[in-house]
Formats: structure tokens, sequence, C-alpha cells
């Protein structure tokens, strides 16, 4: 993950250059604090908002989110694959209601004597 935010880090500070553009003019315009502008471009980890706020105003974002598959164009069987499966319990006990209404769990009957 450090070598993502390192490349994003270099890409996001060439395109800023390149742009002929300072920090606090991107800070000031995105509405991101300078101090989070030097963080993503030291590759340091920010709250995403900041991220694609600052990515949208340098025309990175709609780049990025190009690649990223359209749920809304998957077929039905995609669909059902990327569905996560359901877990099942670890172990399930039947329990029964005896007449008193308590709850009691379903065990074998017990005997005196039995218990060696």
């Amino acid at each position: 993950m450090k070598n993502t935010f390192n490349r994003l880090a270099s890409v996001v500070k060439y395109v800023r250059l390149q742009l002929n553009l300072e920090q606090q003019t991107v800070a000031n315009e995105t509405g991101v604090s300078l101090r989070t502008i030097q963080n993503i471009e030291a590759g340091k980890s920010v709250n995403a908002s900041s991220l694609f706020a600052y990515l949208d105003f340098l025309g990175l974002l709609k780049n990025m989110l190009s690649n990223l598959p359209n749920p809304d164009n998957l077929t039905p069987m995609e669909r059902l694959k990327a569905t996560p499966k359901r877990r099942q319990r670890a172990s399930q006990r039947t329990k029964k209601k005896d007449n008193s209404n308590h709850i009691v769990e379903n065990t074998t009957e017990f005997n005196w004597g039995d218990e060696q």
C-alpha cells in the first residue's frame, strides 16, 4: 500500500507542477487544507474525500473512475458471483419450550449413575 501512495503522490505532484499551480492555490480552490495537500504529495494517508477533491481538481479522478467496473452493466450471473456467500453459524443448538414457558436446551436424558 505504501508504494501505491508514493506512486499517487508522484503523479499528483507532477500534474500540479505541469499545470503550474502552487500548493496553496490548490488548497484554496479545492477547500482542502494546505497541510493535507502536502501530505498527499508526501505519500501519507489522508481522508478519502480530501484525496478525491484534489484528484478531481487535477482532472485525474474521472480517468481513475473510468477504469473501474460499472455495477449497473453487470449481467445477472456476474452479480450473483459478486454477492458474498452467507456464513453459517459455527454450531446450532435446537431449543424447545417446556410447559412452563422456559426455554430448555435439547439434551440427552440424564439418569443417576450414568455420570461415569
